[in-house]
């Protein structure tokens, strides 16, 4: 993380960050400009520069925000160590939503991010992005042993039925350019459910 733009005052601090996610979500990483990035924060692009030496390097910056306010987030709702898959998914799912709340263009960026083709930006997204599908029913197993999961399913193929489907709700969402959080967080409970129903046994 950027240091120096840490010790920024707050408020300048947050709208700086605030226009990035707006900018880059909306316009993508090749059309979004520091200039109109500054001028929506109410700074100066100087001073911008001061902090960030080239767009790349900002980009790069919000995208390790999001992780490591994501990580935070995920692990004061108890979802890291939950031994329950689907109690996980919901703790991890109103972690984000209120992460959502708190800076409204997050998820958007992120999404948006996650399909970002420029090579100038790309290979470093996908470091953080590929290892989600290398997930793997032991692997489920082994972290989740408090879920009665059904035995005559294929957890490997059940995460990445849950990751496509993740995938295709997302890429809808981009489409419009905004996210409803609270109409996401209604319908990834209701796929939650549904998940829960078909691919564990009924306690």
């Amino acid at each position: 993380m950027n240091q120096r733009f840490l010790v920024l005052e707050e408020e300048k601090r947050k709208a700086v960050i605030n226009s990035g996610f707006r900018n880059f979500a909306l316009f993508g990483y090749r059309k979004a400009s520091m200039r109109d990035i500054a001028e929506d924060a109410g700074v100066s692009k100087a001073l911008l520069f001061h902090y960030f030496d080239t767009k790349k390097e900002f980009y790069l910056f919000l995208w390790s925000f999001v992780k490591e306010e994501t990580a935070k987030s995920l692990k004061a709702k108890g979802a890291i160590g939950d031994k329950d898959y689907f109690s996980s998914m919901e703790k991890g799912l109103k972690a984000k939503m209120e992460l959502s709340r708190t800076w409204p263009w997050m998820a958007l960026f992120a999404a948006k991010a996650y399909y970002e083709k420029d090579e100038e930006v790309a290979k470093e997204l996908k470091v953080d992005t590929d290892p989600f599908l290398k997930l793997d029913g032991e692997t489920i197993r082994r972290l989740y042993p408090e879920t009665h999961f059904r035995k005559d399913i294929d957890l490997t193929l059940m995460f990445r039925d849950m990751y496509y489907m993740s995938e295709g709700y997302l890429w809808h969402w981009c489409q419009k350019d905004e996210f409803d959080v609270d109409r996401m967080e209604k319908d990834y409970l209701d796929f939650i459910s549904q998940w829960k129903r078909i691919y564990t046994e009924q306690q």
